[in-house]
């Protein structure tokens, strides 16, 4: 699966296809004449003039009789339905048999609202457009990185970018300037801002961010994050005691950085775990490696 931005607009595309095909297959199953199931919109047509008043008739005529034979009798959509299970009605009371039926019409009043919510992509030609809507209208969760978001804001914000939650990986590892991009992409709301919620994720013991220039690093303190600051300035922060992904021998290596750091089970019992490297006399072995051209490694 692409899950980039015209990879997600090509897979809305083709299941615009797939479902204007179960609208065709419908329409076929209730001898309606006509390209209904040409476009979107001939799809809501047909949902709305054919589909909904033949439903609502049914309705209509089952709650006035009460009786458990009308509902698979008059289901006005037992032909479409013929490559589900049979019987879809087990006739066992009034009260089940109408929750099948109507559960079969939210099966294809879904459809329809699908196709309502892709039908800004047949209105929409270009590709940018369409990425776009995608990105402002039907998106749930967004990824970017911090880079991205810094070069990207302008156009974001004058697209009308909304959000409430912001979640940042590996935020240990990002400048303390940089983490603060991410929540600026839209403007504010009658004054005040949409955003509720940032979480901050990541390990302030690894690596710290990466400050190329010297007097940066040591005199301004720029390697420091600001997911750094927050713990060293005592803002409360849920710690992992339990690791996942060595075998206890390994985090034994690394352990004593953390605070009572303890082993998942499955590192303990499954069989992944339990045996050795191939290629290896020892669970681990530390290689020294010897200077290249006169000179040896200055930093990791």
């Amino acid at each position: 699966k692409d899950f980039s931005r015209y990879g997600r607009v090509n897979y809305i595309l083709q299941q615009r296809i797939e479902l204007l095909k179960e609208v065709q297959r419908l329409q076929e199953s209730l001898d309606v004449r006509g390209d209904v199931a040409y476009t979107c919109e001939t799809a809501g047509h047909f949902f709305l003039y054919q589909v909904m008043s033949r439903w609502e008739a049914y309705m209509r005529k089952v709650k006035t009789s009460k009786k458990v034979e009308d509902i698979p009798e008059h289901f006005p959509f037992s032909k479409y339905f013929e490559n589900a299970p049979q019987p879809i009605f087990k006739g066992k009371s009034f009260e089940s048999d109408l929750e099948i039926a109507q559960g079969c019409f939210r099966h294809l009043k879904k459809i329809f609202t699908q196709l309502e919510e892709f039908r800004a992509f047949e209105l929409l030609k270009r590709g940018q457009d369409r990425t776009n809507y995608l990105l402002v209208k039907e998106a749930k969760i967004i990824a970017m990185t911090c880079t991205h978001a810094a070069l990207r804001r302008r156009d974001l914000v004058k697209l009308g970018f909304k959000y409430d939650n912001v979640l940042m990986e590996e935020a240990a590892q990002i400048l303390e300037v940089e983490t603060f991009v991410p929540l600026m992409l839209q403007n504010p709301e009658d004054g005040h801002e949409r955003l509720k919620r940032v979480i901050l994720i990541g390990d302030h013991h690894q690596l710290p961010p990466v400050i190329k220039n010297m007097a940066f690093q040591k005199y301004s303190n720029m390697e420091q994050s600001l997911f750094t600051r927050f713990v060293r300035i005592g803002v409360p922060y849920i710690e992992l005691d339990a690791q996942g992904r060595a075998r206890p021998s390994l985090a034994k290596l690394y352990s004593w950085r953390y605070r009572n750091l303890g082993n998942l089970p499955h590192v303990q019992l499954q069989p992944d775990f339990q045996v050795c490297n191939p290629g290896f006399c020892f669970e681990y072995q530390l290689i020294d490696v010897g200077d290249f051209n006169g000179a040896g490694e200055t930093e990791p």
